[in-house]
């Protein structure tokens, strides 16, 4: 049985009275996370020589290992990535796709998985935005409608970031198999929250700030095999090839040719990384394996059940899917005659932060946030 107020207590700004409703945005720091990486700073401000091997293993090779146990895959899969958005340019640039192919993506999506693609319009390549329903979801049967043999890649967000729809992936993934399609899936709002499976997919990105409880800077991009094949990565430098440079006294030789590319997905990664991030990557779903995400997934369905009753009892209402299929970490909170931006000032008076996202409060609630920090969101409500 998991000891979730054991968790809880690695979230020190919870005992300065606050209560944090953004992971959609950002998770606080956690200690264990943190001090993974403050350790590893105080050994090599103290004693660099025999620190620094240790310390770029653990942010290179060993993140990278610990992030694809997380996934379920395999390390040559995972580059490690700064952002969401820098994993969706590898791809959207790498494809090199000719002029007349089309991207089809979702009305809603965060501009991270619209702008890379809107940026190969310069070369003739079409960008289809598949409408909204009346709820401003995108069902499979409008993704179908606007997918032919045209359509070289289809880009989606797994969660939806306003209200958090999630998407059917599977059903997508048939789609893509059905017209040689690439499935590129933003799934910041997802990973760390949900369980996720891989079958299907073609691309998966994920920065490590939010749901991962990771930090700013450090995250993940999952190539398929036959996506990793297709790319050529658009930047190259010494991260993207061989170890030749650290070999003693051969830093001076200059190469005749461009060296052969690393075969993993690692040669997406040209140079030096983010050490203390990648390590705090690596630590973070280290924390979120051992509880399990099937466990995570259902401590935060049980915390959103307990706050929905209560809310709506108050006159509130929820403007988020929650069909089993289409539920995510995401609420969007509403009422009749207060504004989101009313709601918001009324929660921050109680030191609770929430955003405005659309014509709601969204409200986005960790694993370790319980149900009395819930009944005190509903009392804080105006």
């Amino acid at each position: 049985m998991v000891d979730w107020n054991a968790y809880r207590a690695d979230w020190p700004y919870l005992a300065e009275g606050s209560l944090w409703l953004q992971h959609a945005g950002i998770t606080p720091l956690n200690l264990r996370v943190m001090r993974s990486a403050t350790r590893y700073m105080e050994e090599f401000a103290k004693s660099p020589g025999p620190t620094y091997r240790r310390l770029w293993h653990a942010a290179t090779d060993g993140a990278r290992d610990k992030v694809a146990a997380f996934l379920g895959t395999t390390s040559d899969r995972l580059a490690l990535v700064k952002n969401t958005s820098q994993g969706i340019i590898l791809v959207a640039e790498g494809l090199s796709l000719p002029a007349g192919a089309n991207v089809v993506t979702l009305t809603g999506e965060f501009p991270s998985n619209r702008l890379p693609w809107r940026n190969l319009e310069r070369r003739g390549v079409e960008v289809r935005t598949v409408p909204a329903d009346a709820h401003g979801h995108c069902d499979t049967d409008a993704v179908a409608a606007a997918m032919d043999a045209g359509t070289a890649v289809l880009a989606v967000s797994w969660v939806q970031y306003i209200d958090g729809y999630r998407q059917d992936l599977a059903s997508l993934a048939e789609l893509c198999q059905r017209w040689g399609a690439f499935l590129v899936v933003d799934a910041i709002q997802g990973a760390g929250a949900l369980p996720l499976f891989l079958d299907g997919l073609d691309a998966v990105i994920a920065g490590g700030h939010k749901w991962l409880c990771g930090t700013e800077g450090a995250g993940f991009l999952y190539l398929s095999p036959r996506l990793l094949d297709a790319l050529t990565p658009c930047n190259v430098s010494w991260g993207s090839v061989g170890d030749w440079i650290f070999r003693a006294g051969e830093e001076l030789l200059a190469e005749e040719s461009l060296p052969p590319l690393k075969p993993t997905a690692e040669r997406f990664e040209e140079g030096t990384p983010n050490v203390w991030g990648q390590i705090m990557l690596g630590e973070a779903v280290d924390m979120l394996s051992e509880i399990g995400l099937p466990t995570i997934w259902q401590r935060i369905v049980a915390v959103q059940d307990h706050f929905i009753e209560a809310a709506r009892a108050k006159g509130y209402r929820i403007d988020s899917s929650l069909l089993p299929s289409q539920r995510s970490g995401i609420m969007a909170l509403a009422h009749e005659r207060h504004t989101p931006a009313e709601i918001v000032r009324a929660l921050a008076t109680d030191n609770i932060t929430a955003i405005q996202r659309g014509q709601a409060v969204r409200i986005a609630a960790h694993f370790y946030i319980n149900e009395s920090d819930m009944d005190r969101v509903v009392a804080a409500l105006p």
